[in-house]
């Protein structure tokens, strides 16, 4: 990165560490962006890698309700997920169909917990809904063609 800050991967006695020099240096929201998205790729690039499972001692930033978007893969099978948070901005996972699959059985028993527990109102009529070319969830319409893509954008 030019300028009053660097940030550079080196080897330190056979360890990858990130190195960061900042002199004075006033950063705005795109360069704040740009400093998270850096360092998350120097960090895909580090070992050990981020653990497969999170850890239950962890204490995460939850987003609440953030906007998504969906859309079939381009190039392969399953489809590509967006989420929105309002920290790190949009992040995005490519999910091949077996994954999609146990996704949706998962998200399907939580609401099927949900139901059982009475957590949810007017359980009569679904939660999510196709109508047209629109997908309706959670109270949100998802734009787009049902078949290509989705997105939700939070209120």
């Amino acid at each position: 990165m030019p300028g009053p800050m660097s940030i550079e991967l080196v080897n330190q006695y056979g360890t990858r560490a990130v190195r960061v020099a900042i002199a004075t240096a006033m950063l705005g929201a795109g360069d704040i962006d740009a400093v998270i998205q850096h360092l998350s790729y120097l960090r895909a690039a580090m070992r050990p890698e981020v653990p497969k499972t999170p850890s239950p001692a962890h204490q995460f930033f939850l987003e609440m309700d953030p906007c998504w978007h969906s859309e079939k893969h381009p190039l392969d099978d399953g489809a590509v997920l967006l989420f929105r948070h309002s920290g790190l901005g949009w992040t995005g996972f490519t999910l091949p169909t077996h994954s999609l699959q146990k996704l949706l059985d998962a998200l399907t028993q939580h609401l099927a917990a949900l139901a059982e527990e009475h957590c949810m109102p007017n359980q009569a009529s679904p939660r999510h809904a196709r109508r047209g070319n629109q997908a309706y969830w959670n109270g949100h319409c998802a734009l787009g063609d049902v078949n290509r893509s989705a997105t939700s954008h939070a209120n």
